[in-house]
């Protein structure tokens, strides 16, 4: 019986580690995104001082400043590839609007030359 309660308090307590290092993840990639964003500055230091806390070493054995530093790093791995995803995702957009205009001139019947569509491409 004891055993099955320790189990249920190691859960509860690997349950508000997680959490804490998602809610990290979010606010580190919320300062991606906007550096200078105050309530994202302040969410970081609440959740640094956590792991720096009594509290979490009660919680765990896991050394913070690895925690913290592995969590950073790996923010800034899927940050770039969000951001190529991005950027990805905007040049597929910009094909999409750029084929649809050609349709369009075409239909309004204009002449386009491969000359004249690769000038729209400069436009935009």
């Amino acid at each position: 019986m004891a055993a099955d309660n320790l189990e249920c308090y190691e859960n509860l307590a690997n349950a508000i580690i997680l959490q804490a290092v998602k809610d990290y993840k979010t606010v580190l990639f919320r300062l991606e995104d906007h550096p200078n964003n105050r309530d994202a500055q302040f969410e970081k230091k609440r959740l640094e001082g956590f792991f720096h806390s009594n509290w979490y070493n009660t919680l765990t054995d896991l050394d913070a400043g690895t925690l913290i530093s592995g969590v950073q790093a790996r923010v800034k791995v899927e940050a770039v590839e969000r951001r190529k995803r991005r950027a990805e995702n905007l040049h597929r957009k910009a094909e999409r609007e750029m084929k649809k205009l050609v349709k369009l001139l075409t239909e309004a019947g204009a002449a386009l030359t491969p000359e004249n569509i690769r000038a729209l491409g400069d436009i935009a």
